[in-house]
């Protein structure tokens, strides 16, 4: 394909306004990791000391990557394969990788965005049924009687209501992805605005309870003495490159979209403090609804046991014995996980599309339409009984050891390319007075950031050595291994079909 119409293509996929590219970055980086996880780790290391950590590492590491993803994406007019290439030749076999990982990583979101759209539609009975139904039945009610949850990996049943949200799911992905940047923008208006609201009804819902002083002094009041503990310094910078979204490809393809003289510094701020706000909402939200029904002990850093065990039996007891009105919030409350999930899974295909797109100039509907058919039939297995163990062993490779991997590459091609100097221009090429410091940008990029990554990979590389993964070996290769060996390998296999077609900026 020549590159006079990979250009035609590259000038259709833009952003309208730089409104519509903070909101569809917004929607990238807040997801259920903000929701359900991160007030997670603030109950286990010490609540406002786990978030000054956060902060710090925020801006010392996460905004710097931020920045540098949007502003590759915007001088190379590409995906992060083009990205990649253009600063190291064979670059573009990290960029495919990070494209597949986050197909892997959709699928998984749009599976969970399943079952979250399974518990729209259960929380009713549950909610009108909890005067007559036993606590503990309505916690385990999702993984006994919806999902049947085997501990064991293997399958013997599946849901066929499950399986039909999972599909519901697959076409509103679908629906957001074939739109282009446009179309995502425009689903961005939802997937982030009212989650937001209604997270915020939920919170200020938290505050009336009798013991919110005590949830909030629980959450904000720092536990200095956690500073001493290094997991939580590693726990607390592993989540800042997890939730912006860093090192997955989202980032470049949406800088690709930008439209020309949007102010990049400027625009990443805006991105990582909407991002940590809802974080510190959603744990407003966990801690005071929690606390309030009774349920603080439950507090975990498990998003998927909150959100299907604990959480249920929270709503039932929201405001008491008005059911109806219990029923209503977990039904909007459920929405806006589902929403914030799709949105997800939308931003992890789009890493993929982007570069798959301005290789072969394909139909991005057919392109789009082939990739959700082939998610839809892959999350066939997420309405299995089997699904809950494999999908926290998944999520565990493939948000997280594969993102260390990449992350890492990632870094030292930029750190190594001799280009920091002229992404930090690229940054501040339309900022007025507030602008990304030079050498704060270099050494971050160049030294903090690898430096953190490898000490995070080591560290898990001796809590296998230590204390394993918890899964016979078979089920590790299944479900984890072979994802990370298929994301390496297909990094060289699209690179070596695709890679020799033009990577120039347009």
């Amino acid at each position: 394909m020549c590159v006079e119409n990979i250009f035609n293509i590259m000038k259709r996929e833009k952003f309208s306004s730089k409104k519509g590219f903070i909101l569809a970055s917004i929607g990238a980086a807040v997801g259920l990791g903000n929701a359900l996880r991160f007030p997670g780790l603030c109950a286990r290391y010490g609540g406002g000391a786990y978030m000054l950590v956060y902060l710090i590492a925020l801006i010392a590491l996460g905004i710097p990557l931020l920045n540098a993803e949007i502003a590759l994406g915007r001088k190379y007019k590409g995906g992060a394969p083009a990205c990649m290439e253009s600063l190291r030749e064979g670059g573009g076999k990290l960029g495919w990788s990070a494209g597949v990982n986050s197909v892997f990583t959709a699928i998984i979101y749009a599976g969970l965005a399943g079952w979250i759209i399974t518990m729209v539609f259960q929380i009713v009975p549950l909610s009108l049924n909890a005067p007559s139904t036993n606590e503990w039945d309505t916690a385990n009610y999702f993984f006994s009687e919806i999902i049947n949850a085997r501990p064991d990996f293997s399958i013997s049943s599946i849901s066929f209501f499950v399986l039909f949200a999972i599909f519901a799911a697959w076409v509103l992905i679908f629906v957001c992805l074939k739109g282009g940047a446009k179309g995502i923008s425009k689903a961005a208006q939802f997937t982030v605005i009212i989650p937001v609201i209604l997270f915020s009804a939920m919170a200020i819902r938290g505050l009336f309870y009798s013991n919110s002083g005590v949830a909030l002094a629980k959450l904000f009041t720092p536990d200095f003495s956690c500073l001493s503990n290094p997991l939580m310094w590693l726990s607390a910078l592993g989540q800042v490159f997890f939730s912006l979204s860093v090192a997955v490809g989202i980032m470049p393809a949406y800088g690709s979209y930008l439209p020309e003289g949007t102010n990049i510094f400027s625009c990443s701020l805006i991105i990582a403090a909407a991002d940590f706000l809802v974080s510190i909402l959603s744990s407003v939200v966990l801690f005071t609804t929690l606390y309030g029904c009774g349920l603080s002990v439950f507090i975990g850093e498990s998003g998927i046991i909150t959100a299907f065990k604990f959480y249920p039996v929270a709503i039932t007891k929201l405001f008491g014995a008005n059911t109806t009105l219990n029923a209503v919030v977990g039904v909007l409350f459920y929405l806006s996980l589902a929403m914030m999930a799709v949105q997800a899974a939308v931003s992890m295909l789009e890493a993929f599309i982007n570069p798959f797109l301005e290789r072969t100039g394909k139909s991005r509907t057919r392109l789009s339409l082939s990739v959700c058919g082939l998610g839809a039939v892959l999350g066939v297995f997420f309405a299995t009984d089997g699904a809950v163990t494999a999908v926290n062993l998944s999520d565990k490779f493939v948000n997280f050891y594969n993102v260390l991997i990449l992350a890492i590459a990632e870094c030292l091609i930029i750190g190594t390319s001799g280009q920091t100097k002229t992404l930090a221009d690229e940054i501040n090429r339309f900022t007025k007075k507030l602008k990304m410091p030079r050498k704060f940008f270099g050494v971050s990029v160049k030294f903090l950031s690898p430096a953190i990554l490898i000490s995070l990979t080591l560290c898990e590389i001796v809590n296998i050595i230590l204390f394993g993964l918890g899964a016979p070996l078979w089920a590790q290769i299944a479900f984890g291994w072979s994802l990370s060996a298929v994301v390496i390998l297909s990094g060289f296999a699209v690179n070596f079909n695709f890679g020799k077609r033009s990577y120039k900026p347009t």
